[in-house]
């Protein structure tokens, strides 16, 4: 098995999930670090599912995801979780000023089943919204080294993001 590798970016379709969520979102340009895609591309490289959490900022309107923080644990082989002790400790670390950024969204692996993202992934999502408007998900499969990334997009719901909205830099 091999370490890491280039994921390309793959738009299958516009995917939609309506969430009736009332606050207005608007489609935004997605700026991530050859850095990031490629610690994503290492931490998914196995054969169950892994999540992590994107850190990054916001400027001039665009998301800009300059790290991660890997979750470290897998519930089964197509489940995974973040685990709350983790997550308590990287807000912590972000009051305390020993990370830099916020918490942007997440990322999670669908080894060999695609790009989507399930009821549950969409769930997750919008559990992320409460918090910005700009939350991002980020699903990549490893075998097929493809990664996407949703949005919450007002009047559709959790939509695609386009592939000329993401810049790997």
């Amino acid at each position: 098995m091999q370490d890491s590798f280039e994921f390309k970016v793959e738009i299958l379709s516009r995917q939609s999930h309506f969430s009736g969520l009332a606050h207005v979102t608007i489609v935004f340009k997605v700026f991530i670090t050859n850095r990031v895609i490629g610690r994503i591309s290492r931490d998914v490289n196995r054969p169950f599912e892994r999540i992590g959490l994107l850190m990054g900022t916001l400027q001039d309107s665009s998301l800009w995801v300059n790290d991660i923080v890997p979750g470290g644990t897998e519930v089964s082989e197509v489940s995974c979780s973040f685990p709350p002790d983790l997550l308590a400790r990287v807000a912590s670390d972000i009051i305390e000023g020993r990370i830099d950024g916020r918490i942007v969204g997440w990322y999670h692996s669908h080894p060999g089943h695609g790009l989507f993202l399930s009821q549950v992934d969409v769930q997750t999502h919008m559990q992320f919204c409460q918090f910005s408007p700009y939350a991002v998900s980020l699903v990549a499969d490893p075998k097929s080294e493809e990664f996407g990334i949703w949005i919450f997009e007002n009047g559709a719901g959790v939509v695609q993001l386009p592939s000329s909205l993401i810049h790997i830099i």
